[in-house]
């Protein structure tokens, strides 16, 4: 395996492992075969069992509280809690219903990863001979213009590659974060009960009630385990389905660059090797609208759910955290703020750079040489320019594209509820 390879396989290492824990295995890591059918087949369902354990008990705490007449500002509090579950389920079940287009996308993206040129380069100096004064002119020549697109293409993979590790570890940060402090603000506030006052009572990072009463002592340690291992599968949904988009975005958007590289260099010195060199591209071009494709196969429906959560998750923890003066709630949403601002920034980021450069590549052809190629070529040319136009997109199951003027639409829609929210509680 090269070392770009390599670089591949380790930029997806966490996505992977993180999967993997949500019971989603796209990795070609081999267990033994009991392992291996539990991974496969039964540790989704397991997680899906244990999380809505908790969400069903969150559920019933906000019916009885709405049945016993609780302000809004309590109930409220759960509210958050349900739909991050929720929209963890939705991005993780989608993956995990169409995991093998999920493979087929990561395999069909190592494929295709640049490889190392080396080897090209030292055929094409062993095809000169080098005592020859003229030979070596073409030497000079060779050396020039492969050393140049060489050194573009490792920028671009370069780039990339550092990018997609940079937005990985940031979100892998952000979820370790939410998912430590979460648990631990219940913890924090009993022992500072206990220390102001001597007593404390049981707390739980969500409010919950089941058909036995879980605040006892002797039930809260299990209970309290159980929601830690809950909050610990809401993150590693969250962060392996997002990653997971994340790295496909960025690879397939350096490949897009990498494509207009070599179109505007499509035309050679013979027709024939500009044919040759036009037809490769042709196909990395339909290469890349597939890959595009199956993304959005896998990512469409939970997109829209995202979307339409994000709003109302946005404004209800900013309402929370500005109307709380409980510390411990405030830091515990102002986690879930950050983390679901920076979830949806991302996801429209991610989806605008897609569309950028899928339409950069008729300006590539633009740019090239394509007045000095034949009438075919030039015609061949012409219409990979009018598809280029039409942008490769992502988008929220066809109701709105990916994209940031999504990103400024759910901003000022939250901002209006948040507004709404506070002139109510007024």
């Amino acid at each position: 395996m090269t070392m770009k390879k390599i670089e591949f396989e380790n930029s997806l290492k966490l996505m992977k492992i993180s999967l993997l824990f949500s019971g989603i295995k796209i990795s070609n890591t081999k267990f033994c075969k009991s392992i291996e059918i539990f991974l496969s087949s039964y540790l989704y369902y397991f997680n899906f069992i244990w999380l809505y354990m908790d969400v069903f008990g969150e559920i019933n705490w906000l019916i009885d509280g709405i049945l016993e007449g609780k302000s809004f500002i309590d109930l409220s509090i759960t509210a958050p809690c349900i739909t991050v579950s929720m929209l963890a389920t939705s991005k993780s079940i989608f993956i995990y219903l169409n995991r093998d287009i999920a493979i087929k996308t990561v395999e069909k993206l190592r494929e295709i990863h640049p490889e190392s040129n080396d080897d090209d380069i030292d055929e094409k100096y062993d095809s000169i001979n080098v005592n020859d004064a003229a030979d070596n002119d073409i030497l000079d020549f060779v050396d020039s213009t492969d050393n140049k697109k060489r050194n573009v293409e490792a920028d671009i993979l370069k780039e990339s590659v550092k990018f997609l590790n940079f937005v990985v570890l940031l979100l892998y940060y952000i979820c370790l974060v939410v998912i430590i402090a979460f648990p631990l603000m219940p913890v924090t506030s009993m022992a500072y009960e206990y220390y102001k006052t001597g007593t404390t009572e049981c707390k739980y990072p969500y409010l919950v009630k089941y058909f036995f009463d879980a605040y006892t002592t002797a039930m809260w340690p299990a209970v309290y385990f159980h929601h830690v291992i809950s909050t610990a599968i809401v993150g590693a949904s969250v962060f392996g389905s997002d990653s997971l988009f994340y790295a496909a975005c960025i690879y397939i958007q350096m490949h897009f660059r990498l494509l207009c590289h070599r179109f505007e260099n499509i035309v050679r010195e013979s027709d024939e090797e500009t044919r040759r060199e036009l037809v490769s591209a042709v196909r990395r071009h339909q290469e890349l609208i597939d890959l595009v494709d199956q993304v959005e196969m896998l990512y469409s429906k939970s997109t829209l759910f995202n979307i339409v959560t994000s709003s109302f998750l946005i404004c209800l923890s900013g309402f929370i955290i500005t109307v709380l003066d409980d510390i411990s709630i405030v830091v515990t949403f102002a986690t879930f703020l950050f983390m679901n601002l920076s979830q949806i920034s991302l996801l429209c980021f991610f989806g605008d750079m897609l569309m950028r450069s899928s339409t950069q590549i008729s300006s590539a052809v633009y740019h090239s040489f394509w007045y000095e190629a034949d009438p075919k070529i030039k015609r061949s040319l012409l219409l990979i320019l009018m598809r280029a136009q039409k942008p490769c997109k992502l988008t929220a199951c066809n109701f709105a594209d990916l994209n940031l003027t999504a990103f400024t639409t759910i901003l000022s829609r939250s901002w209006s509820y948040f507004a709404l929210l506070k002139t109510m509680y007024k």
